[in-house]
């Protein structure tokens, strides 16, 4: 049975955040098991798919994974392709499926096009609702409307295995009928709960996401398995004592943790 496993939960800084001494970032540096990894996740399906390759990945996978899909260009999710270079793992033409754009970011830019020139990897450019099929699964490229550093674009993942169709979505700056839409076709969907509300930084504006106090309203979690990753540091959620997250599994919704599995 194809499996989908949690690798990490936490916005791209992970937590602890660097530069931050609130509690949360605190205690994850004292306490043994309060560390949280970038969001990513692995598909076992005939062979190990990563989704996301974050700066965490040396704690998140174990061996080289078969492919990599990427979402886009941010710094949780596309960094940790250096590990698969001559310093480290030295892959030998480990397939990446991505953006056109994010793709020749990556031919482009030093040092990841090194991973190119020493074929450590080979560049797949995806289509929008482009399909990979795997062993029993079929992963299709979904684009979704996310800020953007580099105009390279942004995927979300629909990975459809024989049983259920999960999706994994952890950047998005609102729901709009294209993501709605997206949560409503699949069985299980991982989104974008990156802040709980407006309140956690003054700049929540210039990294938009939607809230997830508003997306508990605007979600049906009665037809579609919903669970949050993608966490800042501010976020209130990271602390299941929390009266927010007592908020949010009376909703009927959840987060998920590293480690957590979905049979597909």
């Amino acid at each position: 049975m194809p499996t989908v496993e949690v690798l990490g939960t936490a916005q791209d800084a992970g937590v602890p955040h660097i530069g931050c001494h609130c509690d949360q970032c605190e205690s994850a540096r004292t306490k043994e098991g309060q560390q949280r990894y970038a969001a990513a996740v692995l598909l076992s399906d005939g062979g190990n798919y990563l989704f996301d390759a974050t700066p965490d990945i040396r704690f998140q996978v174990t061996t080289v994974p078969d492919g990599v899909f990427l979402t886009h260009a941010h710094l949780g999710h596309l960094p940790g392709l250096l590990f698969f270079g001559q310093e480290a793992a030295n892959t030998e033409r480990t397939p990446v499926y991505a953006t056109e754009g994010l793709n020749d970011v990556i031919r482009n830019a030093p040092p990841l096009n090194l991973l190119i020139e020493q074929d450590n990897l080979t560049l797949n450019d995806l289509a929008p609702r482009a399909t990979v099929v795997l062993d029993a699964v079929n992963v299709e490229s979904r684009p979704v409307e996310h800020r953007e550093s580099l105009p390279t674009g942004t995927f979300a993942y629909v990975m459809d295995g024989p049983e259920r169709s999960l999706l994994y979505m952890t950047d998005i700056d609102e729901w709009d009928p294209t993501t709605r839409r997206l949560v409503e076709e699949v069985d299980i969907a991982l989104v974008d709960g990156t802040f709980w509300s407006e309140d956690e930084l003054e700049r929540t504006e210039e990294v938009p996401h939607p809230y997830v106090k508003d997306s508990i309203r605007e979600l049906d979690a009665e037809q579609t398995e919903i669970y949050f990753t993608h966490l800042n540091h501010t976020n209130p959620l990271l602390d299941r004592e929390s009266e927010e997250y007592d908020r949010l599994k009376a909703a009927g919704f959840d987060t998920v943790s590293a480690g957590t599995k979905f049979e597909l």
